[in-house]
């Protein structure tokens, strides 16, 4: 066989697994806390809880909210407070396991 026709089957195959690979993995949610990704009307979280997750990750906001994204997509049935205080919850016992 020609090299080139082997170069050409093996980046074919490549290409056939990265794209079945891509098509199974969700989308990204980039806010769940905005009205077009969530069904049900959601109340604020209280200040005092965002206040203490934004302690914990050393005042990062994006760390805080993509911990809060991670917990709303393994808990869809959660409140958004419940998800921030589940992120506060799982840093601390993080801690406190190492």
């Amino acid at each position: 066989m020609d090299l080139s026709l082997l170069l050409a089957i093996a980046l074919l195959v490549a290409l056939v697994l990265w794209l079945r690979r891509r098509q199974g993995r969700p989308k990204k949610a980039y806010r769940l806390s905005s009205p077009e990704a969530t069904t049900a009307p959601t109340r604020p979280v209280r200040s005092r809880t965002e206040k203490e997750l934004l302690r914990l990750v050393g005042g990062n906001r994006a760390v805080a909210e993509r911990l809060v994204e991670q917990v709303q997509l393994r808990n869809p049935h959660h409140s958004e407070q419940w998800c921030w205080e589940k992120a506060i919850y799982d840093i601390q016992r993080d801690r406190h396991s190492s």
